[in-house]
């Protein structure tokens, strides 16, 4: 049965609350005038009716631009009790079979949409595959203030929750694409999974799913943890893996552990680790080391068959 969550706050507490997540995200500046969101031309419901073990949340969905450090404006959408799935397709011509399920980040707080969601997309559709970037349920803290330090250990812990609520949500989402699979023009057996902190958290918990079924076909984990123990099924699928060693959010070492305890199951998987480019950096280039890593990811899904190879001046030019 899905665990219920706290009921929302009230929408006058919402740029107190926010300022927890922005705070949580290493967001330097407290959130500013809302902005536009990218749209695509087709948006999909993942639930026929209220989604499973929320049915008391209401309010509307609240948008918020703030400032990242080095990387500018980031739109942030919080209170999301609608779960969707945002759809991307390639240009005519160019679409290759594949797509990716693209799971936003956002400490269980919030989604950090166009930095995670809309311009991962955009990469993605530039080769050839399908993207779906998934808005899963979310809602900011009860309480409003300055968050004092917590461990990671605690942050597990605290947010197990909210955690299951996005699989719940992820596990849909892939389920409907594959069903979905002729409609969009992809290889149901060509399912991957990209998420970025929160969302590579959740991304791992489907990886590791005890029925086949529920995984996807790859995984893609930037600044995750795998917070599930043991060793990961037989059969769990390739695993690419991007963290910094400088990033004061997520624990570098724990993408280290995910590589270990994929390497020791004979499972196929592929480490980046940098020196520099804290949490947070998904596609947008910093001038820090992780600046490399859309490079090393699309010979990864080059090699794999995901994609078609590229030259090497293409691949430099990102």
């Amino acid at each position: 049965m899905m665990t219920r969550l706290a009921p929302p706050p009230g929408s006058r507490r919402f740029r107190g609350a926010l300022l927890l997540v922005l705070v949580s995200l290493s967001i330097g500046s407290a959130p500013v005038c809302a902005a536009s969101q990218a749209r695509a031309a087709e948006v999909l419901r993942l639930w026929p009716g209220q989604a499973p073990g929320t049915e008391g949340w209401t309010g509307p969905e609240e948008e918020v631009d703030a400032e990242l450090p080095n990387l500018g404006k980031v739109h942030i959408i919080t209170n999301v009790t609608v779960p969707t799935l945002t759809v991307f397709r390639p240009a005519a011509g160019k679409a290759n079979g594949t797509a990716m399920l693209v799971v936003p980040g956002g400490a269980f707080r919030a989604l950090t949409w166009d930095l995670d969601g809309i311009e991962t997309a955009k990469w993605l559709v530039s080769r050839g595959i399908a993207a779906f970037v998934l808005k899963y349920r979310v809602r900011p803290p009860a309480t409003s203030g300055a968050p004092g330090p917590e461990s990671f250990a605690h942050f597990a812990t605290r947010t197990r929750a909210a955690r299951e609520i996005a699989i719940a949500d992820a596990r849909q989402a892939l389920a409907l694409i594959r069903s979905s699979a002729k409609q969009y023009g992809i290889a149901p057996r060509k399912v991957g999974m990209i998420g970025f902190s929160a969302g590579a958290m959740t991304v791992m918990g489907l990886a590791v799913a005890r029925d086949s079924a529920q995984r996807p076909d790859f995984a893609v984990s930037l600044y995750g943890a795998l917070l599930y123990p043991g060793a990961p099924p037989a059969g769990s699928p390739p695993l690419f893996i991007v963290a910094a060693q400088n990033d004061g959010q997520a624990p570098p070492a724990r993408s280290v552990e995910m590589f270990q305890r994929w390497t020791t199951a004979g499972l196929p998987a592929e480490l980046h680790l940098y020196e520099k480019g804290g949490h947070g950096f998904a596609f947008r280039p910093h001038d820090v080391p992780a600046d490399r890593w859309p490079a090393a990811f699309e010979a990864w899904l080059a090699s794999r068959g995901y994609i078609a190879g590229r030259d090497k001046d293409e691949v430099r030019g990102r």
